[in-house]
């Protein structure tokens, strides 16, 4: 039998041919190209949709000229070119559709959502190979869904072949939807591996298919990328607005994975849900408020937010595997070219630890946002921000190395010190000292960089001017651009929090390393009045913990960690998940099970009153999110102790910690 050696040797070669083949084909193919879902598919007269679409291979570049040609499956209309994502379908409320799905594909096509969307699951539209299919349905309750299909066989969360693309949006109107009401923009998320068909199939014979495809990238030959509207960051959509704009956005997730979506810098309300059946709308006053927003497999969320500052901001998936530069396809230089004839308002970014081009950092599920001034001009933000009424309050955050923290590997961390006072001596841990702010009370908090590469900070969640949010050679505007912080280098930040809540800083050079090694830790706002106790307030970080490639979970840096709470006290539990890509189930139980708990806020901001009830404390927290839970001690003799737990999404427990009852 081959060793290990010659066995990853031996499909690396495989790999390579593969990919030459792949490439030599897409000369031959018809081109599949991006658009923006913008214009929907299709005739619409009388009432009636008429849609003519076809399922074949094509050559697509989801990277442009800078990156390769992809061989893919692709969705297009009849008489019109393929495209990637799947044309757009959107219809007001009542409409009658009839559609002709013609496969030109060798493999048979079984496609998903088109059908009347009224809360009832509806079969798969079957169409064999060289055939053609035609139904006709109405259009179901207005709401935003997804409509795909499949080649291999596999459902939605295991797609990872040729047929990854075969996606799309399917939006319903209301029946008195005008152009003015529907001012919005559609995108739909996917991701792309080079896996054919019989990867797929073989890897979901796994007891972990999904953990089983994930061992067939990298040095295996395996490549991945994820996409918004068909693109990879850098070459997303630049979308501009204006300080003031009403902005509203639907995403359609037609991927494998949830997506914790996060838009810097900003708010936004959730106007609706949809897990692919049902559309949820909220009203004022039921919508949640959120920075972060978790997005389930085949789900859709229609969102609204209003720029308030001018700069350059990032919405972006906050799994760091979704948006690494590793998810590049093409060379670093032809990404530098190609992104640099883009404008003024994308050049100017700093080399920064290994990164050496024009991204940021990084790549896939990624879109950048200019805003500007009322007037249309970008201004320069630094120059119009007003002097704060108090004088701000001076911190200094040095950013330290733990040597062999991990063995021979060390470790990073943050020391917080006041008033220009010396850091503090001794060890340097993780996650970081908790930042306890107060609303509306200015600071001003130099960053010093005592480690041996470069980094950036981001203020996760909170509310301040770009060049201070942290993206290095990105935030900003017109020619201040937020620097890398080098060794031995500063960088002085500057904001007033205009709310209380719980939020989070860390690293944003997306090299999961310097995260896992504790450049993070919770940051705390509480009102002017209000003071802070550790004895009933208490930050609990979700983190993974290390250098290697599976760092363990931890809790406020500990896999087992012991609290002491107070009996019959009110107790605040502020979680908040900063993993490289975890969506975790925390539960509280008590040796009798689970206890209830009072939502309080979500990334800092209040729940909805509907959602204020007592509930059972179980929450599923992605990366990026943070939520706020009051309980009450148990004053029981019986009750001792209480038990945080964390599993992972697949329900493997990671943590176990104990709070003992005083």
């Amino acid at each position: 039998m081959a060793s290990g050696a010659n066995r990853l040797e031996y499909e690396q070669r495989v790999n390579r041919v593969i990919d030459h083949v792949r490439e030599h084909l897409a000369e031959e193919l018809p081109l599949v190209r991006t658009h923006e879902n913008r214009q929907p598919a299709g005739v619409l007269k009388n009432g009636t949709l008429v849609l003519n679409l076809r399922a074949s291979r094509g050559q697509w570049r989801p990277e442009k000229e800078a990156g390769p040609a992809l061989t893919i499956e692709a969705f297009g209309e009849r008489d019109g070119s393929l495209t990637a994502p799947a044309p757009l379908i959107r219809v007001p409320e009542g409409t009658a559709i009839v559609a002709s799905l013609r496969n030109d594909l060798d493999r048979p096509l079984s496609v998903h959502g088109l059908c009347e969307h009224n809360d009832t699951p509806c079969a798969p539209i079957d169409v064999p190979a060289a055939s053609t299919r035609e139904v006709k349905f109405r259009s179901g309750v207005a709401g935003t869904y997804a409509w795909w299909a499949e080649t291999g066989g596999m459902p939605q969360d295991l797609r990872f072949g040729p047929d990854s693309q075969l996606s799309g949006a399917f939006v319903v109107d209301p029946p008195n939807a005008t152009a003015s009401n529907i001012d919005d923009r559609i995108f739909v998320l996917t991701e792309w591996t080079n896996f054919t068909h019989e990867q797929v199939m073989k890897a979901s014979t796994d007891e972990e298919p999904f953990l089983a495809l994930l061992k067939m990238l990298g040095p295996a030959g395996g490549k991945a990328t994820t996409l918004i509207n068909g693109l990879s960051w850098p070459h997303t959509e630049r979308l501009t607005y204006r300080i003031g704009d009403t902005v509203r956005w639907r995403f359609v997730n037609g991927s494998g994975e949830s997506h914790p979506l996060h838009l810097h810098g900003f708010y936004f309300d959730v106007d609706e849900v949809s897990d692919g059946l049902r559309a949820a709308h909220y009203a004022d006053g039921q919508k949640k408020r959120e920075v972060t927003h978790l997005l389930p497999v085949g789900h859709t969320v229609a969102l609204t937010w209003r720029p308030e500052r001018a700069g350059n901001w990032l919405f972006h998936c906050h799994f760091m595997e979704h948006v690494m530069a590793a998810l590049r396809l093409g060379p670093p230089q032809a990404h530098d070219a190609a992104h640099a004839q883009a404008g003024p308002a994308q050049t100017g970014h700093e080399a920064h630890a290994g990164h050496d081009d024009q991204s940021v950092g990084m790549a896939g599920m990624v879109m950048g946002i200019t805003v500007l001034e009322p007037s249309g001009t970008s201004g320069d933000p630094l120059e119009h921000m007003s002097a704060p009424l108090m004088p701000a309050r001076k911190l200094t955050m040095t950013m330290k190395t733990a040597p062999n923290r991990f063995g021979t590997e060390p470790g990073f961390g943050f020391v917080l010190s006041e008033n220009g006072q010396p850091a503090p001596t001794g060890d340097v841990k993780a996650p970081g000292p908790t930042l306890v702010l107060k609303r509306d009370e200015p600071v001003e908090i130099t960053l010093l960089n005592e480690l041996p590469e470069a980094t950036a900070v981001h203020w996760h969640g909170m509310e301040l001017e770009s060049y201070y949010d942290g993206v290095h050679g990105f935030g900003g505007i017109g020619a201040e651009r937020t620097p890398m912080i080098a060794p031995g280098g500063k960088f002085v930040v500057r904001f007033t929090p205009p709310r209380t809540g719980t939020f989070m800083y860390h690293t944003h050079v997306h090299d999961y390393r310097q995260l896992t090694a504790g450049l993070y830790g919770p940051m705390l706002v509480v009102d002017p009045a209000e003071t802070f106790s550790p004895d009933t307030d208490h930050p609990l970080v979700i983190a993974r913990d290390g250098v290697g490639p599976m760092p363990v979970m931890v809790l406020n840096g500990s896999a087992k960690p012991t609290f002491k709470w107070r009996a019959g006290a009110r107790h605040r539990l502020r979680f908040a998940n900063i993993t490289r890509h975890d969506m975790v189930q925390v539960a509280l139980r008590s040796d009798d099970g689970p206890i209830m708990w009072f939502p309080l806020t979500k990334d800092g901001a209040p729940v909805p009153r509907d959602d204020q009830a007592p509930k059972r404390a179980e929450q599923i927290i992605a990366v990026g999110e943070t939520y706020d839970f009051e309980i009450v001690a148990p004053v029981s003799p019986h009750a001792r102790k209480l038990w945080i737990e964390l599993r992972d999404a697949e329900g493997r427990w990671q943590v176990q910690g104990v709070a003992i009852i005083m």
